[in-house]
């Protein structure tokens, strides 16, 4: 579990520390104060494919497929870092003359901390002409070769290097609108929007004839007490439809009963990929009504517990916060947290806010959107 986190120099971070994490953790605060870079943050740390989760977390808000970066202006001197990839480092590090300031993401006083670096490379031959990335060192480098690459340690140890040649992406290993962040560790990333069709039929068929089935199954009943089923039929990809089956009527599209249906849906298949892992959602109460939204948290709480996962969510609602509160309680999770983000100038800080007198510091820090 992650007990605590400090991050540096990762897109609206230059430096922020969150000393206290428990095993429900949610992210409040106005826009543009990063809460969904906090979840993208947490997603690289947890995740175990380096390359995969950079490039993936990149493209996460490019409204095009990422293709690879120019090598002929790859250079860290000026502006000319114009991709997606470099977007993920602070606006100060990458701007910074001649040395781009690392991305730093770990537990305080971490040993595995992550970083992920920007660095020049000289593409220098070997035995067999194959040319390999190696350091750049100024004064004995060919400057015809070089390219910016994105050396990536764990601790002490180089784990990977992200280049130019990592793209584009192979379509099964991206999902622009849903993406797992180190599938094999049980990383699962709910976005504000949901699953892709494709993602949800999916992730779908690896729950299925499981206890994962049983629960999602039981939180959509939360909505309506009516389903009794769900299966995805037709073809394959974006061809498949998911049809409820609904007491007294029979097969129905999952698409024409309702957002907060289908929120749930994907809350519960999230939770059944994320086992002995973390779970982290985008705008928890998107679609939800706010009467179900106590009820919802104190299903993931159980869920939680039964199944040694770690949650971190955002809200911009009050009665999504109140929900947690109570459910907190009422399951006796004593390590629950509440953060809120603000912004002081460029500055982002997180706000501790006391469960026991929840009301008042949100009060005393202004309004949660």
């Amino acid at each position: 579990m992650i007990d605590s986190l400090h991050i540096a120099g990762f897109k609206l971070f230059r430096d922020l520390t969150l000393p206290k994490l428990g095993r429900m953790n949610l992210i409040v605060g106005e826009n543009n104060t990063g809460k969904s870079c906090l979840l993208e943050a947490i997603g690289l740390y947890a995740g175990n494919s380096p390359i995969a989760d950079i490039l993936q977390t990149a493209s996460l808000r490019s409204p095009e497929p990422l293709l690879p970066w120019d090598a002929s202006s790859s250079n860290i001197e000026g502006s000319s870092l114009r991709h997606p990839v470099f977007d993920l480092f602070h606006r100060e590090g990458i701007s910074a003359g001649s040395q781009v300031f690392p991305i730093v993401i770990g537990k305080v006083g971490d040993l595995n901390t992550l970083y992920i670096t920007a660095q020049l490379h000289d593409l220098v031959p070997d035995d067999q002409g194959v040319r390999r990335y190696v350091p750049a060192i100024p004064g004995q480098v060919t400057f015809d070769h070089l390219e910016l690459a994105l050396p990536v340690r764990r601790g002490l140890s180089q784990i990977a290097l992200v280049t130019r040649n990592n793209l584009p992406l192979r379509p099964r290993s991206i999902d622009m609108q849903g993406s797992l962040f180190g599938d094999s560790l049980g990383a699962a990333y709910l976005p504000a929007n949901g699953f892709s069709y494709p993602k949800a039929a999916s992730l779908w068929d690896e729950v299925i004839q499981g206890p994962g089935q049983v629960r999602v199954l039981d939180w959509m009943r939360m909505v309506d007490r009516r389903i009794e089923d769900l299966d995805f039929v037709g073809g394959s990809g974006t061809s498949r439809v998911a049809l409820l089956k609904v007491e007294d009527e029979g097969r129905i599209p999952l698409s024409t009963m309702g957002d907060g249906l289908r929120r749930m849906f994907h809350i519960g298949l999230a939770m059944a990929t994320a086992s002995n892992g973390i779970l982290l959602i985008d705008e928890f109460e998107n679609g939800l009504h706010w009467r179900i939204q106590r009820e919802l948290w104190a299903a993931l709480g159980k869920a939680a517990k039964e199944f040694d996962v770690q949650i971190f969510a955002t809200t911009h609602s009050r009665d999504c916060i109140g929900g947690f509160v109570s459910a907190s309680e009422e399951l006796g999770i004593q390590d629950a947290k509440l953060y809120r983000l603000e912004r002081e100038g460029d500055e982002i800080y997180a706000v501790d806010l006391a469960l026991i007198n929840v009301e008042a510091a949100l009060e005393l820090n202004g309004e949660v959107r």
